[in-house]
């Protein structure tokens, strides 16, 4: 009877069992087949996620090249038409500064539609052909074919100037090899980056020989994206993922060894291989066992028994390969979330012994900002769905630390419990970089603020368009003065000082960014606030920084601006609070509101100092000359010459308003040059008409005086025009002596080669009367202010009687400014004044009248 029941089990074991294989099996399959899938698809968007950050860093410098590039072609449109006789030079002087700042760019210059070069330069032939409209670009830049220029490989670049001009220059190729290799991760990963003629720009390595070379050169031709590729170069299978071009007709490409992705993958194969290999020797061992009891009866019990011994050895075997696999496994139980059992590479990578996990449920090692998504994705899962599979999740370690992980899972059976085998890969290597890819393109590395870029996004795109916000645009001057004293590492330390206040401030009344250079941006997104944030914010800036014992007192300029009152998007809110900070007005306070008139008054500041360049380099400038008599005897002493810039309608631009305007664009340089040259040839002509023993005094600026080697240069020009020494005097104003050693040097540096230095204006500024006493100084002259009612006012005579008997002291020359009445010059003679000058003793005039007068009159 038993060897007669016996057939049909061992058939209904072996039909039973053969089932279970080929649902086991294809489980298996399914489960590697779909990590297999996952591995290459999170590869890819690994790789994508690498290939789109590059083609933002591309974009990010592509566009500052094309600000400036466009900056240029403004200044040369306006150039062009207010002053075409002298726009090249003035261009090409535009390009220089340019061309310095950007040491990425070489040959830049302004050509026609055809290539042809307007300012210096080669031009390009190819001009017209790689200038056409481009579909898969949005952006005025226009690129061109890569080529070799000075034995290097460089991208020709150009944006439209209008009139059919453009400005072209040539990007050096090593930018765009800095940019793939920031992209280069893993072993055997490659970047590269391709243009729309299909040439090869940049490969990660600085593969030189690859440069300009077909992109077939790469892969195959017309190979698929997302799809293991041969590289011809190596011979290695990637990943290929391609950012497509957003801006500029630039693609970037990120490859990923596909040995690289699935090494993990082919050991998990092997394992489930191993279960399988492992089931089908027991369910074989098994099969053999019920088919010798079916002959042999007597023997089942034993033969039973040892078949269950071997398979408690099978799950032994098993066991062991589940607890030694290198990744971290676990088994959780779905209806209590408790931990089942889990492996020794799971206790090795978060610290918990194995009895701990088994007495703790998985969200304890969750992070509680997943709290929610965990009971989401466990419901999913009760549903029989998915879940999350590609979600990153935050796991934290026993001792606190945290790390991110990819959870790769499948429901398992297991006797009393409805029971899920987890893989957890650990991915928080790849996260980091690509956060700190996302970090580098939108924050300061200096100040570690947010950067331009992400400011404009959080207004245009976070706030929205229709929002309100004020943005104030802070310029923090004097920076340069402290780096140049101090030490660049200071200034930056200052800089993060002032960022480190204006943090404080923003999480309460919106956003702060750092703006190249000094100059921070500051959005105000309540209304209610904003005056508590305008009082946070000059608080912050007009605080000393205290730093190495000592305090750095910083000049902000600071300019308001809103939307959308004053623009429809954040970078034109920002440009005219920019202009504000910027607007000079006679009330200067430390914070300017913006309105229309200050764009008109910047426009007419640009063409007033384009003309006064043109007026310097095209000698429209004329020099006038005012005599300083001997209060005594009424001789003439010497000669002041004062600056006059005569206009088209015959009258004369007041001094007071175009040398301030140098002073604040530089041209006060170059004026200074030209005053020294133009007073040097009136002294060879007074010389020649018999007047060469009276010396011409020369007004300095400050900024002047700072800037340049005055002793040099004076030396310069009167070895030029022969003259002897003492023939040119210096006047300077309080304002130049403010750095002592620097005026102590170039003061002593003057009377060694006997040139002679009064001091102007004296008595309306506020230093320190000690450089009386230090500083080699010959001359006092006496303000116009104190001499006007010298003869009236007590007290202005009282003061004027001060300085003359101070300077006596100090054995000082004194020389009174603005007498224009009989009864002061009286005034000053009867108490001891040395010289005058003013409309009662001689208008200034020009070289060619005062000779007619002076010659005969001639002091002795």
């Amino acid at each position: 009877m038993a060897r007669a029941t016996s057939h049909p089990s061992a058939r209904l074991i072996r039909i039973v069992g053969g089932l279970l294989a080929l649902i086991f099996g294809a489980g298996l399959v399914y489960v590697v087949a779909s990590d297999r899938a996952r591995r290459l698809e999170a590869a890819h968007a690994q790789s994508q996620s690498m290939a789109n950050g590059g083609q933002r860093l591309l974009t990010a410098q592509f566009l500052n090249l094309q600000r400036a590039m466009e900056g240029i072609a403004s200044d040369s449109n306006q150039l062009l038409a207010s002053v075409p006789d002298r726009a090249p030079a003035l261009i090409a002087q535009n390009m220089e500064g340019v061309s310095q700042r950007h040491g990425e760019l070489v040959d830049l210059m302004l050509v026609d539609g055809r290539g042809v070069a307007i300012t210096s330069g080669p031009g390009d032939a190819t001009f017209p052909e790689w200038t056409r409209e481009d579909d898969s670009a949005t952006a005025l830049l226009r690129l061109g074919p890569i080529r070799t220029l000075h034995g290097e490989w460089v991208l020709p670049i150009a944006v439209p100037a209008g009139d059919d001009r453009w400005v072209l220059a040539h990007l050096r190729q090593r930018q765009l090899q800095e940019v793939v290799d920031h992209l280069r991760f893993g072993h055997d990963g490659v970047a590269a980056i391709t243009d729309r003629f299909g040439k090869i720009l940049a490969r990660t390595g600085d593969d030189r020989a690859v440069i300009g070379q077909s992109v077939d050169h790469l892969f195959e031709p017309g190979a698929k994206d997302a799809e293991p590729h041969t590289s011809r170069i190596d011979g290695t299978d990637r990943l290929i993922a391609v950012s497509q071009p957003d801006t500029f007709a630039l693609w970037v490409g990120v490859g990923l060894p596909v040995s690289e992705v699935l090494g993990p993958w082919y050991r998990f194969a092997a394992f489930c291989l191993l279960i399988y290999i492992v089931y089908w020797a027991g369910f074989a061992y098994l099969y053999r066992h019920l088919a010798v009891a079916a002959r042999e009866q007597r023997a089942h019990v034993a033969e039973l028994t040892e078949a269950t011994v071997r398979l408690a050895d099978a799950e032994r075997r098993f066991r062991l390969t589940f607890d030694k696999n290198p990744f971290p496994f676990w088994v959780y139980d779905t209806d209590t979330l408790a931990f089942l059992e889990v492996n020794e590479a799971a206790i090795r990578h978060y610290g918990y012994s194995r009895d701990e996990f088994r007495s703790m449920r998985i969200t304890d090692i969750r992070s509680a900002h997943d709290a929610a998504s965990l009971k989401e994705v466990v419901a999913s899962l009760r549903l029989g769905k998915d879940g999350d599979p590609d979600r990153v999740w935050i796991h934290r370690r026993k001792d606190g630390s945290t790390l991110d992980v990819v959870v790769h899972a499948a429901d398992i059976d297991m006797p009393g419990y409805n029971a899920r085998l987890v893989l957890a890969q650990d991915v928080t290597e790849r996260i980091r970089g690509e956060r700190a890819l996302t970090y580098r393109a939108t924050h300061d590395v200096v100040t570690g603020l947010p950067n331009t870029e992400a400011f404009v996004d959080y207004l245009d795109r976070g706030l929205g368009k229709e929002a309100w916000y004020e943005v104030v645009y802070v310029h923090l001057r004097g920076m340069d003065r402290v780096s140049d004293t101090f030490g660049l590492d200071t200034g930056r330390s200052v800089l993060r000082a002032v960022a480190s206040r204006l943090s404080a401030v923003a999480p309460v009344h919106g956003m702060v960014a750092h703006r190249p250079g000094e100059r921070f941006l500051f959005a105000i997104t309540d209304p209610t606030r904003r005056d508590a944030a305008i009082a946070d914010i000059l608080a912050a800036v007009a605080e000393p920084v205290a730093l190495n014992d000592a305090l750095h007192t910083l000049e902000p300029q600071i300019g308001v601006a809103n939307h959308p009152a004053d623009g429809h998007d954040a970078r034109q809110v920002i440009a005219n609070a920019a202009l504000a900070a910027h607007a000079r007005t006679d009330d200067d306070h430390e914070m300017r509101r913006f309105v229309p008139a200050m764009a008109e008054r910047s426009v007419a500041r640009l063409t007033l100092a384009s003309r006064m360049r043109q007026a310097i380099d095209g000698g429209e400038l004329r020099m006038h000359f005012q005599p300083v008599v001997d209060t005594t005897t009424g001789a003439i002493r010497k000669l002041e010459a004062l600056v006059r810039w005569p206009q088209a309608d015959g009258s004369y631009l007041p001094p007071d308003v175009f040398i301030p305007l140098c002073e604040e664009t530089g041209l006060i340089v170059p004026l200074g040059q030209w005053a020294f040259d133009a007073a040097a040839r009136a002294h060879a002509a007074l010389a020649d008409a018999g007047a060469g023993g009276l010396a011409i005094a020369v007004n300095v600026s400050a900024i002047q005086f700072q800037r340049t080697d005055i002793a040099a240069d004076i030396r310069a020009v009167s070895l030029h025009h022969a003259l002897p020494s003492g023939a040119l005097e210096v006047e300077l104003t309080e304002s130049s002596l403010m750095e002592p050693m620097h005026a102590l040097t170039a003061l002593r540096a003057l009377r060694d080669q006997g040139t002679r230095v009064s001091l102007d204006d004296f008595g309306t500024g506020f230093s320190s009367l000690s450089y009386l006493r230090d500083l080699p100084i010959d001359a006092l002259k006496i303000d116009r202010s104190f001499v006007a009612d010298v003869d009236t006012s007590a007290r202005a005579a009282s003061i004027c009687r001060s300085i003359i008997a101070l300077a006596h002291t100090l054995g000082m020359t004194v020389v009174a400014e603005g007498v224009e009445r009989a009864s002061q010059q009286a005034w000053l003679k009867d108490n001891g004044c040395d010289q005058v000058q003013g409309f009662h003793t001689g208008q200034p005039v020009p070289l060619d009248v005062l000779l007619k007068t002076l010659v005969p009159a001639k002091a002795l």
